[in-house]
């Protein structure tokens, strides 16, 4: 009978009843207890017992506040690339700390799949303050997970189908420089966000992506006078373990109001095992003038790491690049060649440190000059 009451007891204070609710022991209604000078509970009065007086305070809760649980919704996170460089750029030496990524994160979850994700990024403007760093908008868009059969979609300010996936299957340098087709000092044809719809997905042995976007990419307003747009897409094949194969092209119409069609074509290979990553690619890419003649580009890129962990144990590598790009089939002397060799060390899962050197040899119709610059970079994630 105790343990009855005393169940009762906690059932009231705990909110089990509202003030002044009956409650039932073995069918009997009660409202009220009684204790002695031992502390035991009855259930009627008698000499030596006392009324026990029962508050239950009304809930601080509204019941249309939701109630907290473990699940995360919000996701918060950024990526800095900290940089000092030593340049020997035509003959001028200088050397400078700088920051050259600066990324903020943050993702609020509908649902474990879906969410909004918005993500800032600083850089440094000549035009703001003698050289401040000012933020500017990299990606704002919603995902849905499931549009179409194994497929979601980013709507809004959006990844475009190639270069994030290079970045994170075969280029993992980022803090030292572009992938070629992005770099200023390789093809510098596209870069890796723009306003759209881009549609990814995977099933077995296939990934693909695929897209309509503005065309003019993230830091460009769109100025096309017709449809004006950029068609891309993905297909990439594990073809073994460790292997990919993949396929890339886009279709950019009326690029930048510059009155021509731009039409790119890819083919990237890579494998990345537990000792090595090598990674090899072609770009083709013709722009189509609407008045002038058409100009055709080409080029390539090798990139390797030696993973010296599972010789040394010690979380480090070596990491090379050779890049080559002809800006116009037709024109002489104007390849540039570019290469990136260095060293890196993994201190711990946020940060890795890395010491480069960077070299470019321009030809003399490349509208570029020679440049050579040595890098000690901190790459941070948290």
């Amino acid at each position: 009978m105790r343990k009855l009451l005393l169940g009762a007891l906690v059932a009231l204070l705990s909110g089990g009843a509202a003030s002044g609710a009956t409650i039932l022991i073995n069918g009997v209604p009660v409202s009220k207890l009684y204790v002695d000078s031992e502390g035991r509970l009855y259930l009627t009065p008698g000499p030596g017992r006392k009324p026990v007086e029962i508050s239950i305070p009304k809930s601080t809760v509204s019941p249309s506040t939701p109630v907290v649980t473990s699940d995360r919704k919000l996701k918060v996170g950024g990526t800095a690339y900290i940089h000092w460089d030593y340049d020997t750029e035509n003959s001028k030496e200088h050397n400078a700390f700088k920051i050259t990524r600066n990324y903020v994160e943050l993702r609020g979850y509908f649902n474990g799949k879906d969410y909004f994700r918005t993500t800032l990024d600083v850089k440094q403007s000549d035009a703001v303050d003698n050289g401040s760093y000012v933020v500017r908008l990299k990606y704002a868009y919603v995902y849905f997970h499931r549009v179409l059969p194994h497929t979601g979609v980013e709507l809004g300010l959006v990844h475009r189908p190639w270069i994030d996936w290079e970045e994170h299957h075969a280029w993992f340098h980022r803090d030292l420089e572009e992938t070629l087709i992005e770099n200023k000092r390789g093809a510098h044809l596209m870069n890796s966000a723009d306003l759209g719809a881009d549609f990814k997905g995977h099933y077995g042995i296939a990934s693909w992506e695929f897209g309509l976007f503005n065309g003019e990419g993230y830091h460009g307003e769109e100025e096309s006078s017709h449809f004006g747009k950029s068609v891309e897409a993905r297909l990439s094949l594990n073809l073994f373990k460790n292997f990919w194969l993949s396929g890339h092209t886009a279709h950019n119409f009326d690029y930048k109001g510059l009155g021509m069609d731009r039409h790119i074509y890819q083919v990237h290979a890579v494998y990345n095992g537990p000792y090595f990553l090598v990674a090899g690619q072609y770009i083709w890419d013709k722009d189509h003038y609407y008045s002038a003649p058409d100009v055709k580009q080409r080029g390539y890129s090798f990139n390797a790491d030696l993973k010296l962990r599972p010789f040394t144990g010690v979380p480090a590598g070596l990491l090379a690049r050779y890049d080559h790009w002809d800006p116009n089939t037709d024109r002489s002397n104007d390849v540039k060649k570019h290469y990136v060799a260095g060293v890196y060390y993994r201190l711990n899962h946020h940060v890795k440190l890395t010491v480069a050197d960077d070299r470019l040899i321009a030809g003399s119709n490349s509208g570029m000059s020679d440049a050579n610059t040595v890098m000690a970079v901190a790459e941070v994630k948290w």
